[in-house]
């Protein structure tokens, strides 16, 4: 059999498996409740169904994986083509999208604050910013360097130190390449199914193959709204702004909407709100520990006018 069909009868085995597993985790749980034994914790997770028939991602694949560069053109192909089909789901959802006006301006001028502390701002030196004329509380990040906001974030947000610290947030997921791992994972599967077909072992195939379907089976992931949060507390605390602020805004949006735990796990994106809250404290007091800083900036005033600090600094803190 050649590599290349073999390895359709991976993937084949692969949808056979995954489909199979759903129905097995159904009768599985019922039956657990109708015995009332008791059992290991299970975790119907793509990710560990796919972990327990190639294995975890090795370490030495992840350093393969952290190895591998996108370049920002590779970047901003990708990104442009997640802009587009974006676009037309707003547009399909009757949502008028805003590249221009006092919306606009004032968010560029936050990120045109924020966006020095970047480690890689010189890859990202034009920042893209739609604005979402939607009572959606929401922001998103795109590769190559595209922010969406909604607006019902920018009347939501109380202060713009809360907003500061959304922009950092977004800036992060940029910087650190959190979008970047599916591509990194393909190439990194394609410089493994490209080596000699004599090496091809089956053995060698799944290990291939377990980084990319993985990457697939967990495309959310929490650990990395969770280092974009502490990324845009430090980066506002730096700028001089309040991240007590952003903290405040999670509360809010807890009291608000609540933290209902999704019933599969793999399903959850995002940290629960009051854990996030409290890191960004945490990391407000490893900040003032750090540089000691009594005169932060809250700016509610400058959030309703839509004038940021950077153009015009109200008595106020």
């Amino acid at each position: 059999m050649r590599m290349i069909d073999r390895f359709k009868v991976v993937i084949a085995a692969i949808l056979i498996a995954h489909g199979a597993h759903s129905f097995v985790f159904a009768q599985g749980r019922a039956a657990r409740l109708r015995s009332q034994r008791a059992a290991e914790p299970f975790d119907p997770s793509p990710e560990q169904f796919l972990r327990g028939l190639f294995g975890a991602t090795s370490d030495e694949q992840q350093k393969a994986l952290a190895a591998i560069e996108i370049s920002i053109a590779d970047e901003r192909r990708l990104g442009e083509s997640i802009v587009e089909a974006y676009l037309k789901e707003l547009e399909s959802q009757n949502l008028k999208v805003i590249e221009r006006g006092r919306d606009v301006d004032y968010l560029r001028d936050l990120v045109n604050t924020i966006r020095p502390f970047m480690t890689n701002k010189n890859r990202y030196r034009t920042i893209k910013i739609y604005v979402v004329d939607s009572p959606q509380t929401d922001a998103r990040s795109i590769p190559g360097g595209t922010l969406f906001f909604f607006r019902g974030l920018l009347d939501f947000a109380g202060s713009e130190a809360a907003l500061v610290g959304v922009v950092g947030h977004e800036l992060s997921h940029l910087d650190r390449g959190h979008q970047l791992g599916p591509l990194r994972r393909m190439k990194l599967f394609e410089q493994t199914m490209q080596s000699d077909p004599r090496e091809m072992s089956p053995a060698r195939m799944f290990a291939a193959v377990g980084p990319l379907v993985e990457g697939y089976a967990r495309p959310f992931r929490p650990e990395d709204e969770a280092e974009a949060d502490r990324d845009g507390a430090r980066w506002a605390f730096q700028a001089g702004y309040d991240p007590r602020e952003l903290a405040n805004m999670f509360v809010k949006l807890h009291r608000r909407d609540g933290d209902e735990a999704p019933m599969l796990s793999f399903l959850k994106t995002h940290p629960y709100r009051l854990d996030r809250s409290r890191a960004v404290r945490e990391q407000y007091a490893i900040e003032q520990e750090e540089s000691p800083n009594d005169n932060l900036y809250v700016g509610r005033k400058n959030l309703g006018q839509r004038v940021s600090r950077a153009k015009r600094v109200f008595d106020e803190k």
